[in-house]
């Protein structure tokens, strides 16, 4: 039984990381999860409340999306993307969680 050389395996590994990593920010990627998060916050929210959440994505710069959400859906779009985080790709979830952070900073702005 052979086994590959220490450096060959440990070069492979990172090969896989760099890979998984990567294919977490493809947009399609993006595309999918926001779709999913926009399509469970519109069946959490009240109804008056469920045209007021829209991810749209950008047609030139892919992983760039513009998210409309009122700011009554705003709890409820970070409780699904809480929920979600865990089924992501690492970087996926890291990506939505600078997104929580956005939304948090701009609910915080309104307050003072």
């Amino acid at each position: 039984m052979s086994q590959e050389p220490p450096i060959e395996y440990a070069a492979s590994k990172i090969n896989s990381t760099v890979k998984n990593l990567r294919e977490g920010l493809d947009p399609d990627v993006l595309a999918y999860w926001f779709k999913r998060i926009e399509d469970k916050s519109k069946e959490l929210v009240p109804e008056h409340l469920k045209d007021k959440v829209h991810f749209e994505q950008d047609r030139i710069l892919w992983m760039k999306f513009k998210m409309d959400v009122s700011k009554r859906a705003v709890p409820t779009v970070m409780q699904v993307i809480e929920e979600y985080i865990p089924m992501m790709p690492y970087s996926t979830g890291l990506y939505f969680r600078k997104i929580q952070e956005i939304l948090t900073e701009e609910m915080n702005k309104d307050l003072r």
